[in-house]
């Protein structure tokens, strides 16, 4: 993984083929339930952002870290970026982007679940609080990905609203 296109692999990746990454359910192989899941979700939710967004490696993770109004978030958690009234844009986009890279570089298949939730939760902040789409997944396939994630027992309610009403939005754009 050193070699640096392969880092930016997931970044050129298409929105069907990320859909077909988020599409993985593996129940099979599920080492925590729902309780352990709702605990590593609120863990990632607690998260620094700065931390987390440090790591992400993609053509313009540096110049979205470096944004103006990424500033004023540097301290502040994803929960805190998710529900936010007014989140930065850019600061939504490079988590899009680490949870992407997340869904693509974890092994555990649960670790990819919690992944995919903060990435469709933070397509639908982008859509309801920025009126935006933070990339170029089609409604349908966000239509999916919000479905799947609203059926996650171990989301928060708050996570939940925030993403029903992205998916309410999203027909509007």
């Amino acid at each position: 993984m050193n070699d640096p296109t392969s880092t930016q692999t997931i970044f050129l990746s298409g929105p069907a083929a990320l859909a077909r990454i988020l599409a993985q359910d593996q129940p099979d192989t599920a080492l925590w339930g729902p309780e352990e899941m709702r605990a590593v979700w609120q863990h990632q939710l607690q998260a620094r952002i700065e931390e987390d967004l440090g790591t992400v490696r993609s053509l313009s993770s540096s110049s979205l870290r470096n944004e103006p109004e990424a500033a004023a978030f540097k301290d502040k958690s994803f929960s805190d970026l998710l529900h936010n009234s007014k989140p930065p844009l850019a600061l939504l986009k490079l988590t899009k982007d680490f949870a992407k890279q997340m869904i693509k570089e974890a092994e555990d298949p649960q670790l990819k679940e919690i992944a995919a939730a903060l990435y469709y939760a933070s397509y639908a902040a982008g859509i309801a609080r920025c009126n935006q789409r933070l990339g170029g997944m089609s409604e349908p396939e966000l239509r999916g990905g919000f479905d799947w994630a609203l059926g996650r027992v171990w989301l928060d309610e708050r996570t939940k609203a925030l993403i029903a009403e992205g998916a309410a939005l999203l027909q509007r754009q």
